[in-house]
């Protein structure tokens, strides 16, 4: 029997109607090249920093830019975060059957501002930014470190997300159950909302 239900969370339980891609642009005007690029994709992604100055300044000592811009896209991103239409019903729904929930979630320091302002964290005790602990799914390490604090065996927990790499294939190769939802195309397998993830619990 699933004992506990752990959620991926951009395109999972909440979304971004509007993405400005403030990363994308920050990088152009930079003039970074791909191989900066995808380091200064990790570090982002396993890197908190309390502002986002810090973080421009750590890819790029004495850049010398305006980062006013790149604030307020990061602030308008936040302004369309929304719940999907079934995400808070199916949260309680778990939560009345007494299931543990956890959060595992790849995201820079920015974006972890949307959890907590739609309040998620009544749900869940237990979340694991990459931000915060320096490593990203599909790392085994991240899943093992989940279900030691949610103190369930692999093959007891579930994990349910919409990138078949990070949240399907990283957590069965720990030993967890895993779901991919697929809200578009709903391929084989998958399911294509969250109310999917009832059956198996």
């Amino acid at each position: 029997m699933v004992g506990a239900v752990v959620f991926d969370l951009y395109n999972t339980l909440i979304y971004v109607t509007e993405y400005r891609r403030p990363y994308t642009r920050l990088f152009a005007e930079l003039g970074l090249q791909p191989a900066e690029i995808e380091v200064a994709h990790n570090i982002a992604g396993t890197r908190d920093f309390a502002q986002f100055s810090d973080y421009v300044q750590k890819i790029k000592p004495g850049h010398g830019i305006d980062l006013s811009s790149y604030e307020a896209d990061f602030a308008a991103e936040r302004a369309t975060a929304a719940f999907y239409p079934e995400t808070l019903a199916v949260l309680e729904e778990l939560k009345s059957r007494h299931i543990k929930m956890g959060v595992i979630s790849n995201l820079a320091s920015p974006y972890k501002r949307q959890f907590y302002g739609l309040k998620l964290d009544y749900y869940f005790k237990h979340v694991l930014f990459s931000c915060d602990v320096g490593m990203t799914k599909p790392d085994k390490r991240i899943f093992l470190k989940m279900l030691e604090l949610l103190k369930v065996n692999p093959q007891d927990a579930i994990m349910v997300g919409d990138k078949l790499e990070a949240d399907v294939n990283g957590p069965r190769a720990v030993g967890m159950q895993a779901v991919h939802l697929d809200r578009e195309s709903g391929s084989p397998g998958s399911i294509t909302t969250l109310e999917g993830i009832l059956q198996f619990v």
